[in-house]
């Protein structure tokens, strides 16, 4: 009878602690995510940083992206390096949940086609420096910058110069026209494009005749053309270096602020 009972107590006792650990497995799980999330993303902000006694092995992106990845200088090309808390980033990860990794990998070539680019391939797997664990460490910090940005986003954009000015910057306009406007390498230069249009393009313009006509007509809505698809409005389809910006990756009162920054710079 006492074996019975104990048997009883024993059955009773492990269903009573297998249900609670059903119970809890759940938040358990969520917790230790939440955990290694954190180790991971620590990781990899210590990556991100110059080299430190306790750490001498980094990729150093602050070097280009600033210490806190809000962009820079890329050393003496005059190139700016992009602000890494950027909704734009979010809207790409959107089409490709894998665009951070890849760039990160593989290079900026992976956005912009120019083999040349400032921005290296950093993964083991094409010569570069990091291992796959350091490379989805860095993934994961700059994704939840994106993801950050993409929140603040959210919030009304007012149409003001200094609005469109931190447009500007986060959606990466200052990578190619530069901090001042002053535009990088062949890229344009927008100090007066609150007079008239930049016509000095990298690439030639089929259109030309009607971008000036354009301006002439609503400089507010050329540049809106223009910004949103310059190919299709003023190139008949043919790309040019300046690249499209729909409404998911640049919402209309961002826009709307953006250009308000732009018809301001007058020389």
């Amino acid at each position: 009878m006492r074996a019975k009972t104990l048997g009883v107590f024993l059955v009773t006792a492990f269903a009573f602690f297998t249900a609670l650990y059903w119970m809890t497995d759940a938040p358990r799980r969520e917790s230790r995510f939440e955990q290694d999330n954190a180790e991971l993303l620590a990781y990899g902000k210590e990556l991100f940083g110059p080299p430190t006694p306790a750490n001498q092995v980094t990729a150093n992106c602050a070097r280009c992206h600033g210490a806190e990845g809000t962009g820079g200088q890329v050393g003496d090309t005059g190139r700016q390096a992009p602000n890494l808390h950027s909704p734009s980033i979010a809207a790409k990860l959107k089409v490709n949940t894998e665009y951070v990794n890849l760039v990160i990998r593989f290079g900026g070539v992976v956005v912009s086609g120019n083999v040349n680019s400032p921005m290296p391939a950093w993964s083991s797997e094409v010569g570069g420096p990091l291992t796959v664990q350091q490379v989805d460490a860095l993934t994961a910090l700059v994704e939840s910058w994106a993801a950050e940005a993409a929140k603040q986003s959210q919030a009304p954009v007012a149409n003001t110069v200094e609005a469109g000015q931190e447009v500007f910057n986060s959606a990466g306009c200052v990578g190619c026209h530069g901090a001042n406007l002053e535009g990088v390498g062949n890229y344009p230069n927008l100090q007066n494009i609150g007079n008239k249009p930049v016509t000095d393009l990298p690439v030639a313009i089929s259109q030309l005749d009607k971008l000036k006509a354009d301006y002439a007509k609503d400089p507010r809505k050329f540049l809106e053309d223009w910004i949103r698809d310059s190919s299709a409005n003023y190139n008949d389809g043919t790309p040019t270096t300046m690249p499209a910006h729909p409404e998911s990756q640049l919402p209309a009162d961002a826009l709307k602020a953006l250009i308000t920054f732009l018809l301001d710079q007058k020389q």
